[in-house]
């Protein structure tokens, strides 16, 4: 009889436990930066690196890595590419059918579809890229959408350095400032939790993931 209460008291503290660590102040399930208030986004259509459109009714019921990223990046997107390729190396193809990634940029003024075939053969990656077709104003608010629902703030600042490159529809020399990194969305179609370059470590990117395919 008294092994049988110690184990009813041990589940209970483990309980305890579990229930305290759902509803701690913090309430951190994930390695990265959690993503709360289930928060979702809205419905978007933009062109893959063949020219052709992308809807995100495709990635329903999935888990989605979403990428931010630029072809002229060369701080942190390198880096994050080439942890996105060897996370693609481990996770596929066993998930196939439940896990995809989509790289979107976040410099839609010089990321063509040919620039993104360029960075693609460069990584040696193909999973989706994504940018939006150029409208003859400059219009790149369905882009600015989806930066707003993920959260990701981007700054274009002049640029003084003539090997900056001049955008489809802008005329002037600019760098771009922009949050790099992923957020990970849930098969519910919710946001989870955010990767940046400043809290980027693959082992943790990976237990995520992991735990996210498991719900």
């Amino acid at each position: 009889g008294i092994a049988m209460k110690r184990l009813v008291v041990s589940w209970l503290i483990l309980l305890n436990l579990l229930a305290a660590g759902c509803l701690s102040s913090d309430g951190n399930i994930y390695s990265g930066e959690d993503i709360s208030g289930n928060k979702g986004f809205s419905q978007f259509e933009l062109i893959d690196s063949e020219n052709n459109s992308f809807n995100s009714s495709t990635i329903q019921g999935q888990v989605v890595i979403v990428n931010f990223f630029l072809t002229n990046c060369n701080n942190a997107c390198p880096l994050i590419t080439n942890d996105l390729k060897i996370i693609e190396q481990s996770f596929f193809p066993a998930h196939n059918e439940n896990l995809t990634i989509l790289s979107i940029t976040v410099d839609p003024w010089r990321d063509g579809p040919e620039d993104l075939v360029d960075y693609m053969n460069y990584f040696n990656v193909s999973w989706t890229h994504l940018t939006t077709a150029e409208f003859i104003d400059g219009d790149f608010s369905k882009m600015e959408q989806i930066w707003a629902d993920f959260g990701i703030t981007v700054v274009l600042t002049e640029s003084e350095n003539s090997t900056s490159i001049e955008g489809r529809g802008h005329t002037v020399y600019y760098d771009v400032e922009h949050t790099n990194g992923i957020v990970i969305i849930g098969k519910d179609g919710l946001q989870k939790v955010r990767w940046t370059e400043d809290n980027w470590d693959l082992t943790g990117v990976k237990s995520d993931l992991a735990l996210i395919l498991q719900e």
